[in-house]
């Protein structure tokens, strides 16, 4: 291929490899976290935050919907 620069691609590969890598570890620390909360039955939700969350959600989708 014309133009191809394996080292800059390569480079470029392996620092999103890294970068899932970290976002994996983090994602899967913060699962077991919630497991052993809900296994211990210390797992706590704020309705308040999910009622924030769910009105957020909702304003967004009806701004991305097309008008008619």
């Amino acid at each position: 291929m014309k133009g191809f620069d394996r080292g800059k691609w390569g480079a470029l590969l392996d620092e999103t490899r890294r970068a899932i890598d970290v976002l994996s570890e983090g994602r899967a620390r913060r699962i077991e976290e919630i497991r052993s909360a809900l296994r211990d039955g210390t797992y706590r939700v704020d309705g308040k935050q999910v009622a924030g969350k769910m009105v957020s959600d909702a304003v967004r989708e009806l701004r991305e919907r097309p008008r008619e």
